[in-house]
């Protein structure tokens, strides 16, 4: 069996080349199975000339045809990608290193602008779109079990056995549909849809923001909170929208009311399995859990390694920080969301609760901003007078060097005897 995206796509160029493969309505622009095949190994030829399989390459294109080849170029090329957003791209420099950054020829400027305005090494910028044809490359071996991808903000491990597997999940679920998506390929849910499901189910995809309303025989899936579902279940028709359930850590699918070919535990605090319809920590287990966190392996261990008390099946689970429970029919219902940036927020407020002396024990709250970035919110202990600034820096640095977490802002009350910000 394929177990690679890059593998899977030279089949459908093979046997269905002259098909569409994926289509950007607000650009008109479509590209066929062959047609993308092409350009994909073009950019794996490039990238190594310039690059050794196992090293890092970030793509910083804007969502386009250009994207998706930056991304499968990258795969075919034996380097792991990483599908960074605006919001993220900091970030991903300073922690995952890459050794390349990949745009497209009119951002090439810009994000050259972008890379001069941090303090890190040079990095070599390739315009995936103005790279020759490389028809004799002959693509660099993986294995399904190797990374395949770093997804921030966690940095969450994919392999290439992950995305495989989850793409197969999601296309059972969609069954055999037009593929609609109009999240970037940088978001897990968009990753998955834009370019896993047509590539693993050999499907056409229609990707960006400007979708037609109902496309015929179309399908696609949301997140279940995804702040504009009301305005997308308005537009679709009935029966081509899913909510679903979404998870970083697990590629991206876990559920939409049932379970999409894994398997979900509710479990309590002592990490016993509860009894239908009660609520608890919401557990995975399935060939689409990620390896782990990049430069993460106690926070990989204790999140991705967990063993359910009691069970006579051993095996590794996900705990996903999130409540909910289980009706008696087996329908997952999401309770609560408790991931913070791709990170446990009790174990954000704990570290920055032992950054400083001034800080008052337990009073630190960790959250998420829209942009997917973290906020610490803590209260200085009573009579605590600390110098301006200082008590922000020490969080900054705790949380940077522990969790490999770049906060939004760090907000300081003063102790609740007085008022105001510090």
């Amino acid at each position: 069996m394929l177990t690679t995206l890059s593998k899977l796509l030279t089949r459908r160029a093979a046997v269905a080349g002259e098909e569409t493969a994926m289509t950007w309505p607000g650009t008109r622009v479509t590209v066929t199975w062959a047609e993308l095949d092409r350009r994909v190994t073009a950019v794996a030829a490039a990238l190594r000339r310039v690059a050794e399989p196992g090293q890092r390459a970030a793509i910083f294109a804007a969502p386009s045809p250009g994207y998706v080849v930056a991304f499968l170029g990258v795969l075919r090329a034996g380097l792991v990608a990483i599908p960074a957003g605006p919001d993220h791209r900091a970030r991903v420099l300073a922690d995952a290193e890459p050794s390349i950054v990949l745009a497209t020829a009119d951002t090439v400027a810009a994000t050259r602008r972008f890379l001069s305005t941090l303090d890190t090494c040079g990095h070599r910028v390739l315009a995936v779109d103005a790279v020759p044809d490389a028809p004799g490359f002959a693509e660099v071996p993986r294995s399904p079990e190797d990374v395949a991808y770093l997804q921030y903000p966690g940095g969450v491990m994919v392999t290439h056995a992950n995305i495989v597997a989850n793409a197969r999940q999601a296309a059972q679920v969609l069954g055999r549909r037009v593929v609609v998506s109009r999240l970037p390929p940088s978001d897990p849910l968009g990753l998955l849809l834009g370019v896993a499901v047509p590539i693993v189910a050999g499907l056409p995809a229609v990707l960006g923001e400007d979708l037609p309303a109902d496309p015929a025989g179309s399908g696609t899936l949301v997140r279940a909170d995804d702040p504009d579902l009301d305005r997308l279940r308005a537009a679709f028709a009935p029966g081509v929208l899913r909510t679903c359930y979404v998870v970083a850590e697990a590629t991206a699918l876990v559920a939409c009311g049932q379970p999409a070919g894994q398997r979900v535990a509710i479990v309590d605090r002592d990490g016993r399995r509860v009894p239908a319809g009660e609520a608890g920590e919401i557990w995975v287990s399935g060939p689409n859990v990620a390896r782990g966190y990049w430069r993460r392996p106690e926070e990989s261990a204790r999140v991705f390694c967990a063993l359910i008390t009691g069970d006579d099946e051993p095996r590794w689970w996900l705990r996903t920080g999130d409540q909910g429970f289980l009706d008696p029919s087996g329908e997952l219902c999401v309770t609560g969301r408790g991931l913070v940036a791709g990170h446990r927020p009790e174990e954000l407020e704990a570290t920055a609760e032992q950054a400083h002396p001034a800080i008052r024990p337990r009073a630190a709250s960790a959250f998420t901003v829209p942009g997917g970035q973290a906020v610490v919110v803590l209260e200085l202990a009573d009579g605590a007078v600390p110098p301006r600034g200082e008590v922000e820096r020490a969080v900054r640095h705790a949380v940077s060097a522990r969790h490999g977490l770049t906060l939004r802002r760090v907000v300081v009350l003063q102790s609740s005897l007085g008022d105001g910000l510090w």
